[in-house]
């Protein structure tokens, strides 16, 4: 008696096409994601000084969008990357990429934009977010006129570091 023959068996799946659900459930335009730095600048300044903001402001004449926009009314904050906006700092002299001066051109528009609006804008570079973010902070507070806030964030920070 020989082994018994497997009879093969296929198994035909049907894939559905669903839409697909990311993570990001902070997006709020298809264009562009949320980028790790926006989301500090957020978390470490602006919602820690209380600050009423919009993400992702859009500018409808030009098709743009800004990074914040301080409510009701206020300046537009812009976070510039080291890289991807090419700062001067690091790329003076050097030759950028094709994507570096899109970006730059794109900036032009849109400084453009808020300043024939009447809209104060502000730009912040990761390397002073990272490395010196009291500067930053100081910053904010000036333009925005938050003194107690930022003394509050100090006084906070101070104890953290000394508990006594």
């Amino acid at each position: 008696m020989g082994q018994p023959v497997k009879k093969e068996i296929k198994k035909v799946h049907k894939i559905k096409k669903t839409k697909k659900i990311t993570s990001q459930g902070k997006r709020k335009h298809k264009e562009y994601g949320t980028s790790k730095l926006e989301e500090k600048f957020a978390k470490e300044f602006l919602e820690k000084l209380g600050v009423k903001y919009v993400y992702q402001y859009k500018a409808e004449s030009i098709g743009r969008f800004f990074d914040f926009r301080v409510m009701p009314n206020g300046p537009i904050f812009e976070i510039q990357g080291g890289y991807w906006h090419a700062d001067p700092r690091l790329y003076e002299g050097k030759e950028l990429n094709p994507t570096q001066k899109k970006n730059k051109r794109v900036d032009e528009c849109k400084r453009k934009w808020a300043l024939a609006n009447g809209i104060p804008i502000y730009y912040f570079w990761e390397k002073d977010i990272n490395e010196d973010p009291e500067k930053v902070l100081t910053e904010i507070c000036n333009i925005l006129y938050i003194e107690n806030k930022k003394n509050e964030i100090k006084e906070k920070k101070r104890k953290r570091q000394n508990p006594q």
